[in-house]
């Protein structure tokens, strides 16, 4: 094969695995679905792992938190904006992972919840 097949390939590849994304079922499972459409890596998905661990090992330790750190440390390292940083706490709350520190995030904005929140206020309560 030469450079121009590989390409080729690559892009029937990538074509291929965008319709994936597109039939992944996000109501079960919101996270697969939330990694393809945002093109993570292994790496992605491991350090936003790393990110609501350590938020979790706060919450479990009584530390005041800062949200908007925990914002920012999602922002950063996903180089997303703010409206991805929704996306990506509904997902992990509807797969069930991290829901404590979903729900707390959700509740830092007091009596401001974005309407996106509103699920995990709700079955909470």
């Amino acid at each position: 094969m030469n450079l121009t097949e590989i390409s080729k390939e690559i892009e029937k590849l990538k074509y291929h695995i965008s319709i994936l994304g597109d039939i992944i079922d996000y109501h079960n499972h919101p996270v697969e679905s939330l990694t393809i459409s945002m093109d993570w890596n292994e790496r992605n998905i491991n350090r936003t792992h790393d990110i609501f661990e350590k938020y979790d090992e706060k919450l479990s330790n009584n530390e005041k938190l800062k949200w908007y750190e925990f914002e920012n440390d999602l922002k950063d390292e996903l180089d997303i904006e703010y409206q991805m940083v929704k996306q990506v706490i509904l997902a992990f709350y509807k797969n069930h992972q991290w829901t404590d520190v979903c729900y707390q995030y959700a509740l830092s904005f007091g009596p401001n919840i974005p309407a996106e929140f509103y699920q995990i206020i709700r079955h909470n309560n």
